[in-house]
């Protein structure tokens, strides 16, 4: 399996062949269509190349085109449990002038933890996990063999106990499932210790 870090500004997109296509985890801030294609380019992906995409989470750096990609005919795939935040996501954005309001087909949506719904979607083994602590709304997104795609989620530090609870118990599921790397939004991938 090849990976590719497609990131610009200070966020990472994850490019992931998946035997003749691409799964993109997560999509660039609003108005930055351009720079992915080109950064995609710069790799030797095309976006006909992408046929999945996956958001970590809701927030403009990691979900702001996933819109257009879609309109480019990229299937976006979320958790069940983001669709509890979609609409609220929507709303936020709406700031950002060039931001295109995100619709998911039911058929794309996949249970957190099914394996088998995974595998059968994407061809590859896998499964989302619910990882809240960032945001409600995160996940991280396993690639057995690969490792874990984190998003945002912050190493558990002392903040609040409220916070460090959640982020305590996101950590304790990557953990379980005996990854060897993470991969995070933010910064250089991880030895899981």
């Amino acid at each position: 399996m090849n990976l590719v870090n497609v990131g610009y500004g200070s966020t990472n997109y994850y490019a992931i062949s998946l035997s003749k296509k691409y799964l993109l985890i997560d999509a660039g801030m609003p108005g930055t269509l351009g720079m992915m294609k080109k950064q995609l380019g710069r790799h030797g992906v095309h976006p006909e190349d992408i046929q999945y995409l996956i958001v970590t989470h809701f927030h403009p750096d990691h979900c702001g085109i996933a819109q257009e990609l879609q309109a480019m005919g990229i299937e976006m795939i979320v958790g069940r449990t983001q669709l509890d935040y979609l609409e609220a996501a929507n709303q936020s954005l709406k700031k950002f002038p060039d931001y295109k309001d995100i619709v998911v087909k039911s058929h794309n949506v996949l249970s957190e933890n099914d394996e088998s719904a995974f595998f059968e979607k994407l061809g590859v083994p896998g499964h989302l996990l619910h990882t809240p602590g960032h945001s409600d709304d995160s996940i991280s997104i396993v690639i057995e063999g690969l490792g874990v795609f984190t998003g945002d989620l912050p190493l558990f530090n002392g903040m609040s106990d409220e916070a460090d609870e959640k982020v305590g118990r996101s950590w304790a599921r990557i953990r379980n499932t005996h990854e060897k790397w993470v991969f995070p939004g933010h910064g250089n991938r991880m030895e899981m210790n």
